[in-house]
């Protein structure tokens, strides 16, 4: 990928928005763009953690298998969003799975050099470091949704975050394209395929969302979202 290109992206990256060009430069220099396709794996649990993940376009889903071998979703990343963060957290292999769900463009870079570059600016570091608790925020939230919801709830809640974090509000509606797969959500929520049909076209019957395998649309956001 053209260094032009890499550069424009680290630029328009929300965490290195206040960088000097030549730190910016400097990070371009050592990065690498990998374009990664729908169902390939970045890591799996137990590879050695020494590398930091950007996301520039696509979406990725990081899992972890419980003890009893199911495979639970922790976080659905988007772009302008790190992830790879055991790396600088002191962990030397990754305890989750890195899947791609949407055919995605990372910019990766090495987590020796990432951690140098947070030694020499405070306010980056600061960013990052809050960036990784509301993370582990969010997973806790989401074990918690898995112990006390039940499915409905559990998609509900899901779709609404969905739309907030992928979606554009346009002039009467929310709208998020492409949308994903009834598996692909049954996974995150932890259902069956066929639970999550079903409970998708109850709302579309009560006319809380519509939806194709294109697109996903919601006329009253909070409405939904005081559903779940």
């Amino acid at each position: 990928m053209a260094e032009k290109t890499k550069l424009w992206f680290l630029q328009n990256f929300n965490l290195f928005k206040e960088l000097d060009e030549s730190t910016l430069i400097e990070i371009a220099n050592v990065s690498r763009m990998d374009t990664t396709r729908k169902r390939e794996v970045i890591y799996f649990p137990e590879e050695s953690s020494n590398t930091i993940y950007m996301l520039k376009q696509g979406k990725i889903k990081i899992s972890r298998i419980s003890p009893d071998g199911q495979t639970v979703t922790l976080a659905l990343i988007g772009p302008g969003e790190i992830f790879g963060e055991s790396a600088i957290l002191g962990q030397s292999t990754h305890e989750n799975i890195a899947e791609v769900v949407e055919d995605a463009t990372v910019c990766a870079m090495d987590k020796d050099t990432f951690q140098g570059l947070l030694e020499k600016n405070n306010a980056l570091s600061r960013r990052v470091h809050v960036y990784i608790g509301e993370r582990m925020r969010k997973v806790e939230s989401k074990i918690e949704d898995l112990v006390f919801k039940d499915a409905r709830q559990r998609v509900v809640g899901f779709l609404s975050q969905y739309i907030r974090s992928f979606g554009k509000e346009l002039i009467d509606i929310w709208e998020v394209r492409p949308f994903l797969t009834h598996q692909d959500i049954a996974e995150l929520t932890a259902t069956s395929r066929q639970t999550v049909n079903a409970i998708l076209n109850e709302l579309k019957t009560e006319e809380k969302i519509d939806y194709s395998r294109q697109f996903l649309r919601v006329s009253n956001l909070a409405e939904l979202e005081s559903l779940g």
